[in-house]
């Protein structure tokens, strides 16, 4: 079902493609072209816009001024359009808005709680991996960010009627989880504190020895008993993980992320799946193993090959990429390929499950991979999002174009990588292995950023005239504070830089989920005071209807699915944001300037138009992951 506004889109545009057929058929102009001509009319200038005049235009050299006028004469209104003219080459239309009301407030009735999700998806399965942290550290900021980005994308998209599964890859063999083992077994002090962040501090330590010893050949070791998966090593390893991975857990329940399965790197490896992918593609000639030089008894892929697919492929600094070492272990890369053509189902994997938890606080249980248990269906998507670093834009260009060349483009076209910018945060930097998440004197964990955005909330909550209720003010910070964050995180586009800014996640005027909160909270109250109950407005009632920030108001919310659609097509959570912050800006406009429990005839249109805007804020909130509460 679609949206109001793409109701009202559709219906300009079938009335702008009859005229433009009759009048200027030679154009050859087609019915998408008039589609993505269709925008929202300047201020003053009506409703809705099209500028399919500028593209005809083009084609048959003739000024759009003209066309434009010669569209809007030609036009048959409907009940929904009533007006149109001719502005500097664009065709604006008005609406009428009692039919309009009509139109937004029929479907908030129909759909109720469903009425910012649509069909976009069809039921198409999507698998979105998140936030893939290395098991030997807690969570940074940076890896909430990405996590918030893979939570939030993910609501989205299971708005959008896809059948969204939540994937975590925990990767448990290498380098960084050998050195934690063997700060583990070396080292004497023991954990004093939450597991991932006494293990992360020991993997900083274990740096500065590995700086002052020679005690990399001991790790190098390691990580080779650990990749053979039955060794006493492997078995400590991935004890050691799965206890910091559970630790890790704990900080994504607390900031509301949940996920479905959770696969472990050991068990591609048990499950051969790097195998069978390497020999899928020997088989195809996308890859070889070279014999002499400089990769000798490596597998190989000829990035010449990758060039010749992959068309925003930047000139590499290489012609090969190593995907096998001629010591039998694979990069990055190599894996990557392996894991989605599991994904996807090209290459199948004996997977075993258990359930790691039988009940997460979101209602579903939470398996995970493992040497022994049972089976479960997961993978077999159509479409892959991979939340990543911008860092990793190059692997997975390497990535697609292997798929393509060895003969699966569908599957290449829908991998899609977010790609998402560097986080930093006021007053602070963050690298793992030199420590900075540390800090001087405190932690840039995403544990420490909610306990103080808590604490900071708290002060301002117990200071606050607007909320009169302090007997809530524990459980009103902590909503706000992790929405605070969520929302700081998320109002900026996914490929830009991020600096956590304390004043600005935290105002409760503008710019914040703090402000966006407020709108639901003072909405419910303005509706409790007037002691509304939802009912069916009468043709009286939707003649009440000015052109006016009412009429605005009610165009705005009649957007809210378009909205969703948009911020799903693109994997952008901040046009939820952006629309988040226009329609509480609106909503305080029109209640200071139009009269509600007041409003003499317009009263219960008003008041359903305020109904609307707290289920719409609700809604909208929610996709982002962020709970609302009634008494700010």
């Amino acid at each position: 079902m679609m949206g109001p506004s793409q109701q009202v889109r559709g219906e300009f545009a079938s009335l702008i493609t009859e005229a433009v057929k009759r009048l200027y058929s030679e154009a050859g102009i087609s019915d998408d072209q008039i589609l993505l001509s269709i925008s929202k009319a300047k201020p003053g200038s009506g409703d809705i816009s099209s500028s399919i005049s500028f593209g005809i235009s083009k084609q048959l050299k003739r000024a759009p001024q003209e066309i434009a006028k010669s569209i809007a004469s030609g036009v048959k209104f409907t009940k929904m359009i009533t007006s149109m003219k001719d502005e500097n080459g664009y065709v604006n239309a008005s609406i009428n808005e009692r039919e309009y009301a009509r139109l937004v407030f029929s479907a908030i009735a129909e759909r109720g709680e469903m009425y910012t999700s649509n069909s976009m998806g069809k039921g198409r399965k999507v698998l979105i991996e998140f936030p893939a942290v290395n098991p030997g550290k807690p969570w940074h900021i940076g890896h909430l960010r990405n996590a918030i980005l893979g939570d939030t994308i993910a609501n989205v998209m299971a708005a959008s009627s896809y059948n969204v599964e939540r994937e975590d890859y925990i990767d448990d063999l290498g380098l960084q989880i050998a050195e934690s083992l063997w700060g583990y077994m070396n080292l004497s002090d023991k954990p004093d504190k939450k597991f991932d962040q006494w293990l992360g501090e020991q993997y900083v330590n274990v740096n500065k020895i590995m700086a002052e010893r020679e005690i990399k050949p001991q790790i190098d070791a390691l990580a080779k008993r650990m990749e053979e998966l039955d060794t006493k090593e492997a078995r400590e390893a991935r004890s050691l993980s799965e206890r910091c991975v559970k630790a890790q857990y704990e900080t994504a329940f607390n900031y509301g992320i949940y996920h479905d399965v959770m696969i472990w790197e050991s068990d591609i490896v048990r499950a051969k799946l790097l195998a069978k992918a390497m020999a899928m593609g020997m088989e195809k000639g996308v890859f070889e193993k070279v014999t002499a030089g400089k990769y000798a008894n490596c597998i190989v892929v000829n990035l010449e090959k990758v060039k010749g697919v992959a068309k925003d492929f930047e000139n590499p600094s290489e012609d090969t990429k190593v995907l096998v070492r001629s010591n039998g272990t694979a990069t990055y890369v190599a894996k990557d390929i392996a894991f989605h053509m599991w994904k996807f189902g090209i290459i199948k994997a004996d997977f075993h499950y258990n359930v790691m938890l039988e009940r997460q606080e979101n209602g579903k249980p939470l398996y995970t991979t493992a040497a022994s248990g049972s089976d479960a269906v997961f993978g077999e998507a159509e479409v892959a999002v991979n939340v990543i670093g911008s860092a990793q834009r190059y692997p997975q260009l390497i990535l697609k174009a292997v798929l393509e060349l060895i003969g699966y483009k569908k599957e290449s076209s829908n991998i899609v990588h977010v790609s998402y910018g560097e986080v930093g945060i006021e007053g602070g930097s963050l690298s793992g292995r030199k420590g900075g998440w540390l800090g001087e004197g405190k932690s840039f964990t995403a544990d420490t950023l909610l306990e103080e955005v808590k604490a900071k909330a708290l002060e301002i909550v117990n200071s606050s005239e607007k909320i009169t209720d302090k007997s809530k003010s524990g459980e009103i910070a902590k909503a706000v504070a992790i929405g605070a964050i969520k929302f700081e995180f998320l109002r900026i586009a996914p490929e830009k830089r991020v600096t956590f800014s304390w004043e600005r996640a935290l105002n409760f005027e503008s710019s914040s989920a703090p402000y966006c909160m407020y709108t639901y909270a003072r909405s419910k109250r303005i509706l409790e005071k007037a002691g509304y109950v939802a009912k069916q407005l009468s043709e009286a009632d939707y003649g009440t209807v000015e052109r006016d920030l009412d009429f605005e108001l009610l165009k705005m919310i009649g957007e809210a699915q378009e909205t969703v659609e948009k911020a799903c097509s693109e994997y952008r959570p901040n046009v939820i944001t952006d629309y988040l912050l226009n329609l509480s800006s609106l909503f305080s406009r029109f209640y200071e300037k139009m009269p509600v429990i007041k409003g003499g005839n317009a009263k219960d249109l008003r008041l359903a138009l305020v109904s609307a805007t707290m289920g719409v804020t609700k809604q909208a909130l929610s996709l982002l992951g962020i709970d609302v509460v009634d008494y700010m």
